[in-house]
């Protein structure tokens, strides 16, 4: 990996001014130090956000070589982790976020909810590949991941389709993704939550061959193949050579019309309707290595690559531009707004993905392109933003959010 140079070097040194905000120490109901986002989310725990900035922590104390700050970095993270699940529910169920009194703030417990993203057992698997943990933690670990996948199975699984549902459009991450925010209640099969559980469960089959749990090897790989196997099934468009999220409710809750006999024998032989918007997400096979290598060509030659839909000079939009839905800027009112600006953590996801797949050249002029635009943004306002106009590259949201913008640091050309 390349030294910390020109704009990566401007980028570093405000993360290693500005990074310790994100530390926390135990306070309240949160018993263990941990990690928050930084701008308005501070003094929260939220799940993914905690993991991707615990990647981006430990990889920039691995490339400084500073063993003191990799120590704190590594505490703050193994905290951030076991605090989730301190909290796990007798279900399996895990909390999005915990405030500083430790509330559940969106209630997961309620079994009609969503419950964590799925990242406990990749987190898990980046700690204990750095040493954070003794034999007992990592057995209790891996029984929590059992529960909570089985709880995800339970909740959120289409038993016809084999794919994971959204229970609700709370709290998802990508809050107003069109394919999943104000539609009805277990419909949206997202592609982003799909993607994040097959990689999930290949992090928890890789951690119980550490641990040496075979049977918990087994059950994980079974449910990664078959989920993989699900999502090529059902999710990728061959006309339109792009992965799609896929609406579920069409074939497993709706009544079909008949009068008498008129329509009674037409039952809904298709398990799926695809939702085709171009989204981030679309990418995400790419990342978690479900895609075939004949797809990812033409997702990335037609549809990446294509600055009327997803490319731009500062990164990888997040809605592609040339769908109705397109609003790359904060005038809804919306403090997360995911129709079309540039968010780093799906530039470093989609980064991933092309270095997965050989693509070195366009990953690294997405990382040039990424990292080239947080340095002038820490050149002009000494902060970074949560995210950034796909239009201009301007900062919109949330000065001072640091989090898993940090990961930028990480996408060498």
């Amino acid at each position: 990996m390349p030294p910390f140079s020109g704009n990566r070097a401007v980028l570093l040194e405000l993360a290693l001014k500005q990074t310790r905000k994100m530390f926390n120490s135990p306070c309240g109901g949160l018993k263990r130090p941990y990690l928050d986002p930084g701008a308005q989310y501070a003094r929260n725990l939220w799940d993914w956000d905690s993991y991707w900035a615990s990647v981006a922590l430990l990889g920039i104390a691995a490339e400084v070589k500073d063993d003191a700050f990799s120590a704190e970095v590594l505490k703050h993270a193994k905290g951030s982790l076991l605090t989730f699940f301190d909290y796990q529910a007798p279900d399996g169920s895990m909390p999005i976020l915990l405030d500083g009194e430790g509330v559940d703030v969106f209630e997961t417990r309620n079994p009609g909810q969503n419950i964590g993203k799925p990242i406990h057992a990749q987190f898990a698997l980046l700690l204990e590949e750095r040493g954070a943990f003794d034999d007992a933690e990592k057995a209790m670990l891996l029984r929590g991941l059992r529960r909570l996948a089985e709880c995800r199975i339970n909740r959120s699984r289409s038993c016809p389709t084999g794919l994971f549902v959204w229970n609700t459009d709370a709290a998802i991450g990508v809050d107003d993704d069109p394919t999943a925010w104000g539609r009805p209640p277990k419909s949206s099969a997202h592609i982003y939550l799909n993607c994040l559980v097959y990689a999930d469960f290949r992090a928890a089959e890789t951690l119980a061959g550490r641990i040496g749990d075979t049977e918990s090897v087994r059950f994980f790989r079974q449910e990664a193949d078959a989920l993989g196997e699900a999502v090529r099934r059902c999710c990728y468009d061959r006309r339109d050579g792009l992965y799609y999220t896929v609406d579920v409710q069409c074939v497993t809750t709706h009544p079909k019309f008949s009068m008498f006999t008129l329509n009674a024998s037409l039952d809904a032989f298709w398990q799926v309707l695809p939702l085709k918007i171009g989204a981030w997400s679309s990418f995400l096979p790419l990342w978690c290595g479900i895609a075939r290598q004949e797809e990812a060509g033409r997702m990335v030659r037609e549809h990446l690559m294509n600055p009327a839909r997803f490319w731009t000079p500062w990164g990888i939009r997040s809605l592609a531009a040339d769908e109705v839905m397109y609003r790359p800027d904060d005038s809804r009112g919306n403090p997360s707004n995911w129709l079309g600006p540039v968010w780093i953590i799906s530039c470093y996801m989609v980064w991933l993905g092309l270095k997965r797949y050989g693509f070195e050249a366009e990953a690294s002029q997405l990382a040039e392109n990424v990292v080239g635009n947080l340095a002038e943004d820490c050149r002009r306002n000494n902060v970074l933003h949560e995210y950034y106009s796909g239009e201009t590259g301007e900062g919109i949201s949330g000065p001072g959010f640091l989090n898993w913008n940090l990961l930028a640091l990480l996408m060498h050309p």
